[in-house]
Protein backbone atom coordinates (compact mmCIF):
# COMPACT_ATOMS: atom_id res chain seq x y z
CA UNK A 1 0.00 0.00 0.00
CA UNK A 2 1.47 3.38 -1.02
CA UNK A 3 1.69 6.12 1.54
CA UNK A 4 2.49 9.80 1.06
CA UNK A 5 6.24 10.30 0.68
CA UNK A 6 6.08 13.24 3.07
CA UNK A 7 4.88 11.01 5.90
CA UNK A 8 7.50 8.58 7.17
CA UNK A 9 6.42 5.65 9.32
CA UNK A 10 7.71 5.49 12.87
CA UNK A 11 8.45 1.81 12.36
CA UNK A 12 7.44 -1.24 10.35
CA UNK A 13 5.73 -4.47 11.39
CA UNK A 14 5.00 -7.71 9.56
CA UNK A 15 1.52 -8.18 8.10
CA UNK A 16 -0.50 -11.34 8.75
CA UNK A 17 1.57 -13.92 6.90
CA UNK A 18 2.66 -17.53 7.01
CA UNK A 19 5.91 -18.70 5.49
CA UNK A 20 7.80 -21.79 4.39
CA UNK A 21 11.58 -21.86 3.95
CA UNK A 22 13.28 -23.48 0.98
CA UNK A 23 16.95 -23.70 -0.01
CA UNK A 24 16.81 -20.70 -2.32
CA UNK A 25 14.40 -18.48 -0.41
CA UNK A 26 11.15 -18.30 1.47
CA UNK A 27 7.59 -18.56 0.20
CA UNK A 28 5.30 -16.13 2.01
CA UNK A 29 1.50 -16.21 1.97
CA UNK A 30 -0.42 -13.09 2.96
CA UNK A 31 -3.46 -14.20 4.94
CA UNK A 32 -5.42 -11.02 4.18
CA UNK A 33 -4.83 -10.69 0.42
CA UNK A 34 -4.29 -14.35 -0.48
CA UNK A 35 -1.11 -13.40 -2.36
CA UNK A 36 1.94 -15.67 -2.39
CA UNK A 37 5.49 -14.41 -2.90
CA UNK A 38 8.93 -15.99 -3.19
CA UNK A 39 11.47 -13.91 -1.26
CA UNK A 40 15.23 -13.97 -1.45
CA UNK A 41 17.12 -14.80 1.77
CA UNK A 42 17.79 -11.12 2.60
CA UNK A 43 14.12 -10.13 2.36
CA UNK A 44 13.17 -13.20 4.37
CA UNK A 45 15.71 -12.29 7.07
CA UNK A 46 14.31 -8.77 7.20
CA UNK A 47 10.79 -10.15 7.75
CA UNK A 48 12.10 -12.45 10.48
CA UNK A 49 13.72 -9.49 12.24
CA UNK A 50 10.50 -7.48 12.00
CA UNK A 51 8.47 -10.42 13.33
CA UNK A 52 10.70 -10.46 16.41
CA UNK A 53 10.44 -6.71 17.00
CA UNK A 54 8.95 -4.04 14.75
CA UNK A 55 11.46 -1.27 14.02
CA UNK A 56 12.53 1.45 11.61
CA UNK A 57 14.91 1.08 8.64
CA UNK A 58 17.97 2.18 10.61
CA UNK A 59 17.47 -0.39 13.37
CA UNK A 60 16.60 -3.09 10.83
CA UNK A 61 19.79 -2.35 8.89
CA UNK A 62 21.78 -2.70 12.13
CA UNK A 63 20.12 -6.05 12.85
CA UNK A 64 20.77 -7.34 9.34
CA UNK A 65 24.38 -6.15 9.46
CA UNK A 66 24.96 -7.95 12.77
CA UNK A 67 23.74 -11.21 11.19
CA UNK A 68 25.77 -10.88 7.99
CA UNK A 69 29.07 -9.56 6.73
CA UNK A 70 27.50 -6.21 5.79
CA UNK A 71 28.45 -2.85 7.27
CA UNK A 72 25.66 -0.92 8.92
CA UNK A 73 26.12 2.39 7.12
CA UNK A 74 24.02 4.98 5.30
CA UNK A 75 24.12 2.95 2.09
CA UNK A 76 22.70 -0.12 3.83
CA UNK A 77 19.96 2.00 5.44
CA UNK A 78 19.02 3.27 1.97
CA UNK A 79 18.82 -0.29 0.62
CA UNK A 80 16.73 -1.37 3.62
CA UNK A 81 14.37 1.57 3.07
CA UNK A 82 13.90 0.42 -0.54
CA UNK A 83 13.35 -3.17 0.61
CA UNK A 84 10.73 -2.02 3.11
CA UNK A 85 8.97 -0.04 0.37
CA UNK A 86 8.92 -3.16 -1.84
CA UNK A 87 7.65 -5.34 0.99
CA UNK A 88 4.98 -2.72 1.68
CA UNK A 89 3.92 -2.78 -1.98
CA UNK A 90 3.56 -6.56 -1.69
CA UNK A 91 1.50 -6.19 1.48
CA UNK A 92 4.01 -8.11 3.59
CA UNK A 93 4.85 -5.30 6.01
CA UNK A 94 2.76 -2.50 7.42
CA UNK A 95 3.90 0.94 8.45
CA UNK A 96 3.09 2.13 11.95
CA UNK A 97 2.66 5.88 12.46
CA UNK A 98 2.72 7.57 15.84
Amino acid sequence: MRHPDSVKPTYWKVARIVSKSWDDGVVVFNLDSGSTHLLNPTAAQALKCLEETPCDARVLSERLASQTALDSDAELVTHVERLLAQLDELGLVEPVYQ
